[in-house]
């Protein structure tokens, strides 16, 4: 098995055991909505700096997919899970594979 393969494996198994949602739907602000795009929401994380946590009093929520989805996203889109709706605020983290937005739930 190669490495690719290996690391496909893991993408499934990470999707399949840590995603809140399968089949969220992202909605840029300009073009047509994109279905079945899988998400991981993350509630009340303490933001860390250098690997130890902020001395700011702050919690906020985080959601994460996949890059080739959500990478190219901007501030102001939406994603829309388990009847939730959530505004892209600032992209946080994106290793190219996975990308972490900071999100404020649309009431």
């Amino acid at each position: 098995m190669s490495f690719a393969d290996l690391a496909n494996r893991l993408d499934e198994a990470v999707r399949d055991h840590l995603a809140d949602d399968h089949a969220a739907v992202y909605h840029p602000k300009t073009g047509d909505p994109v279905p079945d795009v899988w998400v991981i929401i993350d509630r009340d994380v303490i933001p860390v700096q250098q690997g130890q946590p902020t001395t700011t009093v702050e919690r906020r929520t985080e959601l994460t997919g996949a890059s080739d989805v959500l990478g190219d996203a901007r501030s102001g889109d939406t994603v829309v899970s388990n009847g939730e709706t959530w505004r892209l605020q600032r992209r946080d983290r994106d290793d190219g594979h996975m990308v972490t937005w900071i999100v404020v739930e649309v009431l």
